[in-house]
């Protein structure tokens, strides 16, 4: 654990020294006439691999105009970076941001509108190539802030093999996925007692498999004001149907810690297994022969006009706060960039994110992937709730989540209510 730590903060040092080489007035290369850009990311492992080769890719196609320096790190030390960073003019020329937090970093003002950059360089970045819920979403006051690379959500993955060795379908709705885990389960208990229709970590991606439940449940995150509005009829209906799995259905064991469903799974001792696309690549490392198919519908026995409705996040391209003003030779290079790698992000595709762009989703490189269909309808995609303050309003529900997954006798309403004080009090400190 010495060791790790270690690594990290030296990591995060060499992330700010680097940072503070010149911020984001990187200047232009007067032999050459190169533009140099610095872009910031908090993407790695297996997706942080394939963003350098997408990174690489744009540096090799234009070696004569732009030079893309990359720098990334941990999520939670980058957004740290960031805030500490960007308001000392040592921000980078580009950067990723997740588009629940893109409102407030515009509130902040550590993110600075797009729509004039876009228009000035005469890049074609325009709505309708995109996924126009993500796109939509990354307005703050009616001024855009980012452009969606892609769009990332949970599915649920499944054992192909024993689907087959039992003679059954792949599920399409709720009760079909828990006929499907008790049957299973059942029969493969009498060899294997550690085995589980569908264990459920109560930790991680629960807050991922709520949202989907209340959206599917006609629920809110938060109302017109900003407020929380979880604590509803809805709301309960959507704790207990995800905690319902464990307590009632009995389909998993309690207490199951993060990444040990993962685990499960990849070691053939679970048939179903919730979690996010990004993990695609994770799941082809083993020996499992497994399919993918959306949370839609698995939530609610009620068919309606929500019941498919599938919660979705965003890595989203962002200008920081610049150190000087950009001239328009750094604003084309910036979009040149963003253009590119939407436009190629079939390539960011097989980390295992959906591309936001249509553009990329339409070439055949990305129709030819196995799997990504079965994380669901684009057009039952729904992004969060918008508002500067999404996270106090919303975040406090995960650890009630977790408690009623944890706990057979737990009380919907109240854990909910619970959430909804502590939301109120985050957010009349965020507001002031």
């Amino acid at each position: 654990m010495k060791k790790l730590f270690l690594l990290f903060t030296v990591l995060s040092l060499l992330f700010i020294i680097s940072a503070c080489r010149g911020g984001s007035d990187t200047p232009e290369d007067t032999v050459t006439g190169k533009i140099s850009l610095k872009y910031w990311n908090s993407l790695t492992g297996a997706d942080g691999s394939v963003m350098r080769q997408l990174v690489a890719q744009f540096n090799a196609e234009h070696v004569d105009e732009i030079e893309v320096f990359e720098t990334f790190n941990n999520e939670v030390d980058y957004y740290s970076n960031i805030n500490y960073l960007v308001p000392q003019k040592k921000g980078p020329d580009v950067m990723i941001m997740h588009s629940y937090l893109v409102q407030s970093y515009a509130n902040s003002g550590i993110i600075v509108p797009i729509e004039d950059m876009i228009t000035n360089s005469g890049i074609d970045i325009k709505r309708e190539d995109y996924i126009t819920d993500i796109f939509d979403s990354l307005y703050f006051e009616n001024k855009l802030y980012g452009v969606p690379l892609d769009v990332h959500t949970i599915g649920i993955y499944y054992n192909k093999t024993l689907l087959e060795k039992y003679g059954l379908q792949v599920p399409t709705n709720r009760a079909e996925l828990i006929s499907a885990a008790k049957t299973v389960q059942a029969g493969e208990k009498v060899t294997n007692s550690n085995f589980w229709g569908l264990p459920l970590s109560t930790v991680w991606p629960s807050e991922w498999t709520f949202t989907a439940s209340l959206y599917q449940n006609g629920g809110l995150e938060i109302d017109q004001e900003g407020n929380p509005a979880y604590s509803s009829p809805e709301g309960i209906k959507a704790l207990e149907a995800v905690a319902d799995l464990i307590h009632k259905e009995g389909i998993s064991p309690l207490n199951v810690g993060v990444d040990q469903d993962l685990i499960m799974f990849q070691t053939g001792r679970a048939l179903f297994h919730i979690q996010g696309s990004w993990m695609l690549n994770s799941m082809k490392d083993y020996d499992i022969n497994f399919g993918v198919l959306p949370v839609s519908n698995m939530f609610t026995n009620e068919p309606s006009n929500t019941s498919a409705q599938i919660p979705v996040r965003s890595h989203t391209f962002v200008v920081p706060k610049p150190g000087r003003e950009l001239t328009l030779e750094k604003e084309l290079a910036i979009m040149t960039f963003i253009k590119y790698m939407n436009d190629n992000s079939f390539v960011w595709a097989t980390a295992g994110q959906i591309p936001a762009s249509n553009i990329a989703r339409a070439t055949t490189e990305y129709q030819n992937l196995p799997y990504h269909d079965g994380f669901g309808n684009v057009n039952n995609f729904r992004v969060s709730a918008q508002s500067p303050y999404f996270h106090q309003a919303f975040s406090p529900v995960y650890s009630r989540v977790t408690a009623a997954m944890s706990n057979p006798n737990y009380n919907a309403s109240t854990l909910l209510s619970q959430a909804v004080s502590e939301a109120i009090m985050l957010l009349n400190e965020a507001r002031g």
